[in-house]
């Protein structure tokens, strides 16, 4: 059906386009005739005829495009998309740059507020002097670990039709084009004629032929960044806008290199590689928090770095040295340097374009490999801090937690303050030094943990870094106690939200238009705070945030459908409003899938550092009214609370999947992964299954009393 509207709006436009071309050529043709015979009050007659015939036809035009438009926003104005997006968005000023404060002066012309801008970042993205003999022993002592060989294999065998076919296929529409001009849907309508000459020159390239000219080009368009000071240079992001075959071939090696540093980049670096996320790190800071809170002694400090235009400092010397040690092999390098040898670029300041400048260091931001080399640089830095004795982490057994990073936001979790903290700003220098890597100590914040107000100000006076209550990381606001991060970030986020619904509810949207605002804006917000803040131990919250939504789902109005109906699925005839409870629940789960399984026991051994028993004899075994400090942890709490209310309707015995013998063994400050499943430890004699002597399973089990509850237990 809306093919054929498609096809009929078609035709009209080219009827209409044919009837007015006509009319025009009657118009000149009158106008011709006038000017020999002026005076002719037949054609002047003539010409006003047609002239109004042209202005029918212009309103009928006009009447048909309000229809078209009335039809668009009747399909719609009660789904998910862009017209509701647009109806619902926050009115922003203009990025317009009015001015700047360079050196205490107020700049407000336009020409000069773009030289400015141009002498910023062609000073930013210009290269001092490099000692390459120095970056080089660097590497040799300090690099990263070399590539087995079938990793190499893939990142250096020949790009193939199906990897191009698949890069243009990803490329998302809508997006800014590079300095050619063409956009993403140019190479997705002409993909067909364009994928075997995009091959062979990315063959060429990797074969060790330059790049084209135009793949050294682009434009960078500034983005400033959310609370901070407009009127300063430093606060706007360089994006650099890319052509689309240059981005082509980018994605390719991303995609190849992202299977491979997955291996080499350990755990703790939660950014940009697949199967690791944000919530790692904020669960991390958090069982950190508990940690300390509980043993009062150990004094400590949890520093969030900021880098100084991290992205944009990296030295090319040093990454592509860094990958020669990693051996990822001669036809990648190519790649990398045919990228990173010679780049050019255009500043866009106000919708103007400035003259081109020289860039020698930084990773694109824009480009898909930018990401994934920069933390294989910072990788280097975090291998330091990790191995050095000096620099004294969290200990819990004999397991230390030093960091967590997401590409450059690095948060340091150290005991022993001082020394600790002068010996990783000793090692961020050194890497520095080679690597491009500036600490801007104005803007690192630390939060200190057991310090008195004496210790905090030595502390400072140290290491010249600033110890806040409060700080804001990946988007959560943290402090020195947990117990304040209900009110920080959901209760905040929920006050916010009512403000939005208020404004909203004055919009002419439908009962289905309101409920798609809710799916579109509010949901978001909201799982994005469940799935990183497991915290939530208070239910009564869930039934607040669910009234607020209904009363701006019915407008103020008694409700005329039962909200269970409301929150059903459409599949069962319900109207899909987002029931926050359920969402909350299924995120629970996802933290609690490490419990379950067994094999995280980083997280396993900070999150469970005084507890009892093993994890399975609280889940399954009701340890927990025995161990009643096990619900005394904002984490565990919260969790625990979702289990018991789903418990029974999954299982109430440890399943035949997992390991039975984890709650029936002592407990240890530091566990030990590798449980045996019940098809390891059971032998079937005749028609009957029985667990296998203690000389079969005697390295499975801990000793005599550990095989005897099993076997009580079976």
């Amino acid at each position: 059906m809306r093919g054929f509207l498609i096809q009929q709006n078609s035709i009209k436009k080219k009827l209409w386009n044919g009837k007015k071309d006509k009319i025009l050529e009657k118009i000149r043709d009158g106008e011709k005739r006038l000017r020999l015979n002026p005076k002719s009050k037949e054609v002047l007659r003539e010409i006003k005829f047609h002239q109004a015939q042209y202005a029918k036809l212009i309103n009928q035009e006009v009447e048909w495009k309000i229809k078209q438009m009335r039809q668009r926003s009747f399909e719609s104005a009660n789904k998910c998309g862009k017209l509701l997006a647009w109806q619902l968005k926050k009115r922003q000023k203009m990025n317009f740059i009015t001015n700047l404060e360079v050196e205490g002066e107020s700049i407000q012309k336009p020409e000069e507020i773009r030289k400015c801008f141009q002498r910023y970042f062609k000073k930013l993205f210009t290269q001092g002097p490099q000692a390459e003999t120095e970056i080089n022993q660097f590497i040799k002592s300090n690099g990263l670990q070399k590539l087995p060989q079938d990793k190499q294999t893939t990142l250096n065998y020949r790009i193939t039709q199906q990897e191009i076919e698949s890069a243009i296929q990803n490329m998302q529409l809508g997006k800014s084009p590079g300095p050619d001009g063409l956009t993403s849907k140019y190479y997705k309508v002409l993909k067909d004629h364009l994928i075997q000459p995009l091959m062979e020159v990315c063959n060429q390239i990797m074969e060790g032929k330059g790049a084209p000219e135009s793949w050294k080009e682009a434009f960078i368009t500034l983005i400033p960044k959310l609370e901070s000071e407009k009127t300063q240079l430093k606060n706007y992001r360089p994006i650099s806008l890319l052509n689309v075959d240059y981005k082509i071939f980018a994605d390719i090696m991303a995609s190849r290199f992202k299977k491979v540093l997955n291996e080499v980049i350990h755990k703790d670096q939660a950014g940009f590689l697949p199967g690791r996320h944000l919530s790692d790190n904020t669960r991390n800071i958090i069982d950190v928090l508990e940690l300390l809170q509980t043993n009062m002694n150990t004094k400590a400090v949890l520093i969030f770095i900021d880098a100084e235009k991290a992205f944009d400092n990296i030295s090319w010397k040093f990454m592509k040295r860094n990958l020669e040690g990693m051996g990822v092999g001669r036809a990648f390098q190519n790649g990398i340097e045919a990228i990173y040898s010679e780049q050019k670029a255009k500043l866009i300041v106000n919708n103007v374009v400035t003259e081109e400048f020289k860039i020698e260091k930084g990773t694109r931001q824009g480009c898909p490999l930018s990401p994934l080399l920069f933390i294989s640089v910072l990788e280097v830095l975090l291998n330091l801090i990790r191995k050095d004795q000096l620099v004294e982490g969290i200990q819990v057994g004999r397991k230390q937690y030093k960091l967590k990073a997401f590409a450059d936001d690095l948060v340091l979790t150290l005991q022993e303050p001082e020394p600790s903290t002068k010996r990783v700003l000793e090692l961020i220098y050194e890497f520095g030094r080679v690597a491009g890597f500036k600490l801007n100590k104005q803007k690192t914040k630390v939060l200190a943990k057991n310090l008195t107000p004496s210790e905090i100000d030595g502390f400072q006076k140290e290491t010249e870094l600033n110890v806040v209550k409060k700080v804001k990381y990946l988007g959560v606001n943290l402090s020195g106690k947990n117990l304040n991060l209900f009110k920080d970030n959901y209760e905040k986020c929920w006050s916010e939200i009512k403000k939005d619904l208020e404004i909203w509810s004055r919009l002419k949207l439908s009962l289905l238009g309101r409920i798609a605002a809710v799916k579109m804006n509010v949901l978001p917000k909201m799982l994005f705070l469940f799935q990183t803040l497991q915290i939530v131990d208070r239910v009564e919250c869930f039934g607040k945030w669910q009234k607020d939504i209904t009363k701006f789902v019915w407008q103020g109005k008694k409700p005329r459908i039962k909200l269970k109906i409301l929150t059903d699925a459409k599949e069962r005839g319900g109207f899909a409003l987002p029931d926050l409870r359920l969402y909350y629940e299924a995120a629970s789960f996802c933290w609690m899938k490490d419990w379950f399984l067994l094999e995280n026991t980083d997280v396993l051994d900070l999150e469970g550092f005084n507890n009892a028993f093993g994890w399975h004899a609280y889940l399954w075994y009701d340890k927990v009214k025995v161990h009643k400090l096990f619900k005394n942890h904002i984490v565990r709490k919260a969790l625990f609370i979702v289990w018991t209310k789903y418990k029974d309707l999954l299982e109430n015995k440890t399943p035949r999947w997992l390991s039975p013998m984890e709650a029936k063994a002592s407990k240890l400050l530091n566990m030990e992964g590798g449980w045996a499943k019940y098809c390891e430890i059971i032998e079937k004699v005749g028609d009957n299954w029985r667990l296998q002597s203690l000389e079969k399973i005697k390295d499975k089990v801990r000793d005599w009393l550990h095989y005897a509850q099993i076997q009580e237990t079976f």
